[in-house]
């Protein structure tokens, strides 16, 4: 037999094999390791009076995500639904249950697991944003507006965030910043095991709970992060509008979860 006769029938043999075995679908990974902080804008409002279960919400990743991997850059969009809506009425808070469980990267979607950490009205947004030091205009920069953000910390741009505890993170681009997540045992946070820099955008290193809004609560359930499912309350309606700022964790993936068809 040649050589070219039998590798031919070689050919012929796998394509029969390859035929005749169906090929199993690799199990969908999330993209992002547990852990990962996700410093977003919400795109979408959540509101328990008209948001209706299954309705999509969308949110903007706000700062490059400084990755092992390589980093996940400012823009991405991460998306999920409303899983379901109750009315406050006759002494029941208001409760609206959402998850966010996808992000685009490179125009393709990967599954997530998230919980949220802090969430912080569009107003709280707004004024961590805003310069807290008078600078004249004339021979500065961006560089040299001090800010505080959502949670306390002071941003004196090149020279660091500060604290209470002193200098907890770094500046790599006005507007943004990058350091260890803290803890917040009293608001209910721990500290996190996943000790890289994250980013923060306008979050401080121990942000936790909601700000801006005094009546809505992040209900903590044992069971939420596992599903990714994360629950809102507030005594008469849940109101969260599209601007305000949004930080999730990344949690170990859900064993339900599975790649959008």
């Amino acid at each position: 037999m040649t050589f070219k006769r039998f590798a031919s029938s070689l050919v012929a043999i796998f394509g029969v094999l390859f035929a005749t075995v169906p090929l199993r679908a690799a199990q969908p990974v999330q993209a992002l390791p547990p852990g990962t902080l996700l410093p977003l804008m919400l795109n979408t409002t959540i509101n328990s009076g008209k948001s209706k279960p299954g309705e999509k919400l969308t949110a903007k990743l706000k700062q490059d995500l400084p990755l092992d991997s390589g980093d996940i850059k400012a823009g991405a969009e991460v998306s999920g639904r409303v899983v379901s809506v109750k009315r406050g009425g006759a002494g029941a808070p208001a409760t609206v249950v959402v998850v966010f469980d996808l992000i685009r990267i490179n125009g393709q979607e990967f599954p997530i697991t998230t919980n949220m950490r802090a969430l912080a009205s569009m107003q709280a947004v707004y004024q961590a944003r805003l310069p807290i030091n008078s600078v004249a205009p004339d021979g500065n920069s961006v560089w040299d507006y001090n800010t505080r953000q959502v949670g306390g910390e002071i941003v004196y741009g090149r020279n660091g965030v500060r604290s209470d505890a002193g200098i907890v993170g770094m500046v790599p681009e006005p507007g943004w910043v990058i350091a260890v997540p803290r803890g917040n045992p009293e608001a209910g946070c721990d500290a996190p095991e996943n000790k890289h820099m994250q980013a923060f955008w306008v979050f401080s290193t121990n942000a936790c709970g909601v700000y801006g809004d005094e009546d809505l609560k992040i209900a903590r359930h044992a069971d939420d992060p596992k599903t990714g499912q994360i629950t809102l309350t507030d005594p008469k309606k849940v109101a969260v509008r599209g601007g305000a700022g949004l930080l999730l964790t990344v949690m170990p993936q859900a064993a339900t979860q599975s790649m959008p068809q």
